[in-house]
């Protein structure tokens, strides 16, 4: 969602409020954006097939999903989600990737996660029987986060010179999964960045 010209459609008080999502870790998903918006831009957002509010900065777009629910008292209220996160300093926009420790659960044993982004990770050891294009299912299992589960293809060999040392995978998980590790990511994310977070010095 961009900024109309010569409207203003979140007041000072909600911009203050994006600043603040860093500090509280429930807030980085669900978080309520109250305020009035006119009904005929109220219904052309409601019939839009996908809005995101977007912040920019150290590098990095932001991409917020932006949906609605109805309170208790029958108005329609707009709500931010987790963000996509992706980064700017390249060619083209790209997933953000952050560089973990995490364990894909195979039916054969765990195996360390080194790199993961919203959309791929990097893995380690996988059996050498492996090979490009092969389909596997998994669990992701990441600090303080119920297990994820994974549909997932191997797309390229990691190596150190001339030795393997992973695979990169591209994988799909349900949207609430794929919610879930929104949140985890948007919270690392915030550790990784914490200056850039920080409310600007009056």
């Amino acid at each position: 969602m961009s900024t109309m010209d010569h409207q203003q459609i979140l007041t000072d008080e909600e911009l203050t409020m994006l600043r603040e999502l860093g500090k509280d870790q429930g807030s980085a998903a669900g978080q309520s954006l109250s305020g009035y918006l006119d009904t005929p831009l109220l219904g052309l957002l409601q019939r839009a097939d996908m809005l995101a509010l977007e912040a920019r900065f150290a590098g990095h777009q932001l991409s917020f999903p932006l949906y609605f629910t109805q309170g208790d008292d029958g108005f329609l209220e707009p709500r931010i989600a987790a963000p996509v996160i992706q980064e700017l300093s390249h060619d083209h926009p790209r997933a953000w990737r952050l560089a973990t420790e995490g364990t894909l659960q195979l039916k054969g044993g765990d195996y360390p996660v080194t790199s993961l982004s919203l959309n791929g990770l990097i893995v380690q050891c996988l059996p050498d029987t492996l090979k490009r294009g092969d389909v596997l299912h998994a669990s992701l299992l990441l600090d303080a986060l119920a297990p994820l589960t994974l549909s997932g293809i191997l797309i390229r060999e990691v190596r150190k010179g001339q030795t393997v040392i992973g695979w990169a995978i591209q994988f799909q998980m349900s949207e609430a999964d794929q919610e879930r590790l929104r949140g985890w990511m948007f919270q690392h994310h915030q550790s990784t960045f914490t200056q850039a977070y920080a409310p600007p010095e009056d």
